[in-house]
């Protein structure tokens, strides 16, 4: 059996149904890889089985209702641990634009004011493309009869 250092990082949750080790180390492959073909040759015995018969297996084992159900705690641990990761850094950025109005630095305080807005996507980035194309040169007239010419060639 393989498995990496971060694998190894990985810790299950307390609670939840009891699961047998190789399952175990499915679910945490899984949760690494994100990928159950992948994580089902790093738990089990698999050199000898086809490509097919382990994404079979592997499919299996993530609707086995004991690793779903693992599977989920993790994922519901993983926002939790987002969400006081997004406040942590929130109160670190109010932190420092009070310590640069503090010392008079406006820009810096409205900096960090800013930043703290796009955690919380009260600003949303535009981006104009310079991709110029045959379409972009023409009038909604233009584009009308060029639709009404071609799409009956495409429908057929």
């Amino acid at each position: 059996m393989r498995m990496t250092t971060r694998t190894a990082q990985i810790t299950a949750p307390k609670s939840g149904p009891k699961l047998t080790f190789k399952q175990e180390a499915f679910i945490l492959a899984y949760i690494e890889t994100g990928n159950a073909s992948e994580a089902y040759r790093r738990a089990y015995d698999a050199k000898k089985m086809s490509a097919q018969a382990i994404h079979v297996n592997a499919c299996r084992l993530l609707k086995n209702p004991k690793v779903a159900l693992r599977i989920a705690e993790f994922h519901e641990r993983a926002e939790v641990e987002t969400l006081l990761t997004l406040e942590q850094h929130m109160e670190e950025l109010k932190t420092l634009r009070e310590m640069a109005k503090e010392a008079g630095q406006l820009s810096a305080a409205i900096s960090a004011e800013v930043k703290r807005g796009e955690l919380r996507r009260f600003y949303v980035k535009q981006v104009e493309s310079a991709h110029v194309n045959e379409f972009s040169h023409m009038t909604d007239e233009e584009l009308d009869e060029f639709l009404a010419e071609h799409l009956p060639l495409l429908q057929t």
